[in-house]
């Protein structure tokens, strides 16, 4: 038999994770453990993306303390369970991004969550919009379009990619992501 999942997560179904996620943690004893999520659900839940925006996870940015990584992934499975969520709703892997992430962009989080054990926080929305501008993928594009960057916003996501640049990101991200702000209606910063 194949397993059927919520995988459609709206704002609702997201924070009642994140909630159940808290709840779990405290029953195993745990105590302040912080998160920063990045993605669709960071839009979501700071409502910068469309109410009917749904997702299939919450992209976890940061764990603190990062020794806490594992029982926030036990805790997880066991909402999965309980919520009938995929078994990946809470995604730690895009940690792997984090040098992609603007400069300044801890100073510019918002709390979404604090309960007993858990604290979530998500990206700000020029973090947001530049992450997007990065990935570049379709859904990124529609969520851009959705977002309505200014031109402030654009001029900041410009010298952000330059700054990708130095860092050593492939030329071909530098390029991609260029030609995103140039679809944005910004110049491509070249």
């Amino acid at each position: 038999m194949i397993k059927s999942y919520n995988s459609e997560m709206d704002v609702s179904l997201s924070m009642r994770a994140l909630v159940a996620l808290d709840t779990w943690l405290r029953v195993e004893g745990a105590a302040g453990i912080r998160i920063v999520l990045v993605g669709a659900s960071a839009g979501i839940l700071t409502g910068q993306l469309p109410r009917g925006r749904t997702t299939v996870d919450c992209d976890v940015m940061t764990v603190l303390p990062p020794d806490a990584e594992g029982a926030l992934l036990r805790a997880a499975d066991e909402v999965s369970v309980r919520l009938g969520l995929p078994p990946t709703w809470l995604n730690t892997d895009v940690q792997l991004l984090r040098h992609a992430l603007p400069d300044g962009w801890e100073a510019r989080c918002a709390t979404i969550h604090v309960g007993d054990a858990l604290e979530v926080r998500a990206i700000g929305r020029i973090d947001l919009l530049c992450m997007k501008i990065y990935a570049g993928r379709p859904q990124d594009l529609e969520d851009l379009r959705s977002m309505s960057p200014t031109g402030d916003e654009l001029g900041f996501a410009r010298s952000y990619v330059e700054a990708l640049r130095s860092r050593g990101e492939p030329d071909t991200h530098v390029t991609d992501a260029r030609a995103v702000i140039a679809f944005l209606g910004g110049a491509d910063g070249a």
